[in-house]
């Protein structure tokens, strides 16, 4: 995970290149909020600077998880990175809800950081595949892992005996 591996680092990571564009969109959305919520007329104060510090989570997560020196805590840092993109996508929503803000931003915000999500999602299992394939996960992922495994493998072969013989 150290930087010095590639010369680009985590910026050749298509989950923080999309983070940053998210950032961007959102710092750029919040100057369409209101200062006060239409309905209820409290200050939007806090929506805008919780939006903000998410986005911004979101991307430094990536950052510090790419420099740690274990996978493990790569991966520990992209999950943190996908909560704050949830709770950022949780924003979003609840703009969208009662209709504040830019509708365009609105909806490129959600469906961007929807996107991403499968996106980190992806990314994490892929690394934890890794720690399986070179036996450097814990006894208790190890263990997790061959259930997963044994389940999927026993799905597959519930749905070839259904289709047997058809």
């Amino acid at each position: 995970m150290l930087s010095h591996r590639n010369p680009l680092g985590y910026r050749a990571l298509r989950t923080w290149q999309q983070a940053n564009e998210i950032f961007e969109l959102t710092e750029d959305f919040i100057t369409t909020l209101p200062t006060r919520h239409p309905k209820t007329h409290e200050s939007l104060t806090d929506i805008k600077d919780h939006m903000q510090r998410s986005a911004r989570s979101h991307v430094r997560n990536i950052e510090e998880g790419y420099a740690r020196t274990s996978t493990r805590e790569y991966i520990s840092f992209l999950g943190f990175s996908a909560g704050s993109l949830e709770e950022l996508i949780g924003d979003y929503k609840y703009c969208q809800k009662w209709n504040i803000g830019d509708s365009k931003g609105r909806s490129k915000g959600i469906g961007l950081c929807v996107g991403e999500a499968k996106m980190l999602d992806a990314q994490i299992k892929s690394l934890e595949a890794k720690c399986y394939r070179e036996k450097i996960a814990s006894p208790n992922d190890m263990a997790r892992n061959r259930l997963r495994e044994n389940k999927e493998r026993e799905a597959k072969f519930d749905e070839w005996l259904k289709n047997y013989g058809k």
